[in-house]
């Protein structure tokens, strides 16, 4: 799809899409002026199809992202791993009420 800057507004650019005015961040057209014609591209997505995400796997990903995040600073790797998400949540509430 093409758009043509009309002008930038701070940090806003109105554009014309289709015979509509539309405001969009200034950011995207950092290398534009007014009165360029812009080409904005969607592209697909790039996925791996020998390796399919299932749901098991994205949990399995955020248990371990909450781990790490729970556990940044602890002396050993083995001791980051003992808690489960849910554990250290709960840990999380218990702080929160002593000092509530």
């Amino acid at each position: 799809m093409k758009v043509i800057i009309d002008r930038f507004e701070e940090d806003i650019a109105v554009v014309e899409l289709d015979g509509k005015m539309l405001n969009a961040p200034r950011a995207l057209f950092a290398e534009a002026r007014e009165g360029d014609t812009v080409e904005i591209t969607v592209l697909p997505r790039q996925t791996d199809d020998s390796q399919e995400t299932s749901d098991d796997d994205k949990a399995r990903r955020v248990q371990e992202a909450t781990r790490r995040f729970f556990n940044a600073g602890k002396e050993s790797e083995d001791d980051a791993k003992e808690e489960s998400p849910a554990a250290l949540f709960a840990k999380l509430r218990a702080k929160k009420k002593k000092h509530d």
